[in-house]
């Protein structure tokens, strides 16, 4: 008789999960559907371009720091994240003068995954050089750019730096994170006789990490700065696995799946952003 109850209040209990689990996505859709009616279909699209410049500009002349390098998380469970939106917040950032944005797509193919290939290639036809795609391997760096980590306690570029004429995009994969981590340190160790990494433990431990820095950063392909700035498109905060030796320092923003994400949420997010202090330590 215990286990009947217990069966039943289990089944209950799925239920009411499950129900609420409808309701939630339910509102959430409605209110996007709502806020992308008022704010689609009641302009024109000169008018919501002139609109986006205008909100962007006014944001632009409050900031005290912009980030050097956005990336983008997108959970397995989102699925309003798509190329147009994508594609809305390449240009955000371009306006904004942002340099770098990261792509971390942990949905599957078929399942929302937007390749950066297909969508940089119809960009490009439209927009000329400005989104640089795909990145070219192990750039030159300039000598004075500053990187995170170093003394700047966040101020990389501030709200009167350099405009950016282009955006260097990069897609990371999952097998992009721990992986190369093992994959590195594997390498290391197999090593570990060589006079490499014999003169590496013995100097201080930043050379160490120096070291495995500039392996994962061959294995990925590209060195672009650490990201200053994140936003996860999930219900709830969370990094899937992105770069763990590269988002030590970043400030994440997470908005909800299937709330709308418009120009005024992309300021907003900057916004705060700006008033954050990010501290590297000594």
């Amino acid at each position: 008789m215990i286990e009947v109850l217990c069966l039943l209040l289990s089944r209950i209990l799925l239920l009411l999960i499950g129900g609420y689990e409808l309701i939630w996505r339910f509102r959430e859709h409605l209110n996007a559907l709502v806020v992308r009616w008022s704010y689609d279909l009641w302009r024109s699209g000169t008018a919501r371009e002139h609109h986006e410049r205008r909100v962007l500009a006014e944001c632009r002349s409050q900031l005290t720091k912009t980030p050097q390098h956005l990336v983008l998380v997108i959970s397995p469970m989102d699925t309003n994240v798509d190329s147009v939106l994508l594609r809305k917040i390449f240009d955000f950032a371009l306006d904004m003068g942002i340099k770098h944005v990261s792509l971390y797509d942990r949905r599957t193919k078929g399942k929302g995954y937007v390749e950066l290939t297909a969508l940089c290639r119809s960009s490009n036809e439209d927009q000329g050089s400005c989104l640089k795609w795909p990145p070219s391997p192990i750039p030159c760096k300039a000598e004075n750019q500053p990187k995170n980590g170093q003394k700047t306690n966040g101020y990389v570029n501030g709200a009167n730096g350099s405009y950016s004429p282009q955006l260097q995009l990069y897609q990371i994969s999952a097998s992009d994170g721990h992986a190369l981590i093992a994959d590195v340190c594997r390498e290391l160790y197999e090593g570990r006789e060589t006079p490499m990494v014999q003169n590496l433990l013995k100097q201080k431990r930043e050379a160490l990490t120096e070291q495995i820095t500039g392996m994962l950063n061959k294995r990925l392909g590209f060195d672009a700065p650490d990201p200053d700035l994140g936003i996860v498109f999930a219900r709830q905060t969370c990094t899937y696995g992105l770069l763990p030796w590269h988002v030590r320092f970043t400030e994440f923003h997470t908005h909800p799946s299937g709330r709308h994400f418009d120009v005024e949420t992309f300021a907003n997010i900057l916004s705060k952003y700006s008033r954050c202090e990010q501290r590297w330590g000594t």
